[in-house]
């Protein structure tokens, strides 16, 4: 009877050993993750402080940040040029009021309300007339204005 008494023992213990193991092991991946989420927002602020940095000395800035600074315009300038791009497949211009996409055909943005400039478009040939109906430049082999729909003769 001894000898099950001890091995009942020796289950029991290693229950709580496993048991607090378990916990150790919770508590560490617990932790482990608290870490990951300060680390994460650490290098958020450091984004923020290069952020501001670069803001505040738009023009002049340290010798040390030159190639940085460079890479970062340089990359501004392709985003600037691939959202051109996107508006021109899309057919739509940003509103210069309230920065809504409107069709680039439209007169006024659908969001604000806003006159959206025109462009004036150059005719292939340099053979260039004006609708009579609304003034709008076109091409002289056009049977209808492009901006008015008006019958030209």
């Amino acid at each position: 009877m001894a000898f099950m008494d001890d091995i009942g023992k020796k289950i029991g213990m290693a229950g709580q050993t496993a048991a607090q193991k378990a916990m150790v092991m919770t508590d560490v991946a617990r932790l482990s993750a608290d870490i990951a989420e300060e680390e994460k927002k650490i290098d958020n602020v450091y984004v923020q402080v290069g952020k501001l940095y670069i803001s505040m000395h738009a023009e002049e800035w340290d010798k040390e940040f030159d190639g940085m600074v460079a890479a970062i315009r340089e990359s501004e300038l392709r985003i600037k040029s691939y959202r051109e791009r996107i508006q021109t497949i899309k057919g739509v211009v940003r509103c210069e009021r309230c920065g809504a996409e409107v069709a680039n055909t439209a007169a006024f943005c659908n969001a604000c309300g806003a006159a959206m400039p025109r462009k004036v478009q150059v005719a292939s040939q340099g053979n260039v007339g004006t609708c009579p109906r609304c003034g709008a430049r076109i091409e002289a082999d056009n049977l209808f204005c492009t901006e008015c729909g008006q019958k030209l003769s």
